[in-house]
């Protein structure tokens, strides 16, 4: 894991000038992001705390906690992704890679980074067109809250063009030394 919100630049890399800068303010803005992501949870407890005392002890439940915490998942996922990505902190199942070397674990990472920034890149692409689609088609879910739906979508293509950025940050950039080696 990383220590801070400064980059690791993997050898020969930009690491001056420009480079190093937009590093800096990609790091600075999934941290940002995951902050956010953070609030909204603050945000949903709340919501939650004041709905037992709605329905528990006045007797007038709310009709759009529900709602509210099921959007702001969508939220809290897709603005945090990326920060999980940088920190090395998303799940995973190191046994089968500390048993590889040093060398393996590199490419298995390259591998697997490129991979998942193909795969977010897609989703990212695929899902801005249905977003814009929906944004034209003003479609609206009716619900206690009618909100719409391009509003509760939009987040997903920008966080997964956000994860397919930082996975080809990860596949060029050397993994944590010792097990997992950044996995």
């Amino acid at each position: 894991m990383s220590s801070g919100i400064e980059p690791a630049l993997p050898p020969g890399a930009a690491g001056a000038g420009f480079g190093r800068a937009a590093a800096r303010w990609f790091d600075r803005l999934l941290f940002a992001l995951a902050v956010v992501a953070a609030a909204i949870v603050a945000l949903v407890a709340l919501a939650i705390g004041f709905e037992v005392v709605m329905r528990y002890f006045l007797n007038r439940p709310t009709r759009w906690v529900i709602e509210f915490s099921e959007y702001a998942l969508v939220y809290i996922a897709f603005l945090g992704g990326a920060w999980v990505l940088r920190e090395d902190s998303h799940v995973s199942v190191e046994l089968l890679v500390d048993a590889l070397p040093r060398e393996a674990r590199r490419w298995l990472r390259v591998v697997t980074s490129l991979l998942g920034a193909a795969i977010c890149a897609t989703i990212a692409w695929v899902g801005t067109s249905y977003t814009y689609a929906l944004f034209e088609s003003g479609e609206v879910l009716f619900r206690s809250v009618q909100t719409p739906k391009w509003a509760i979508l939009a987040i997903i293509p920008a966080g997964m063009a956000l994860l397919a950025i930082q996975f080809l940050r990860r596949a060029f950039t050397d993994p944590a030394p010792g097990p997992g080696g950044g996995y």
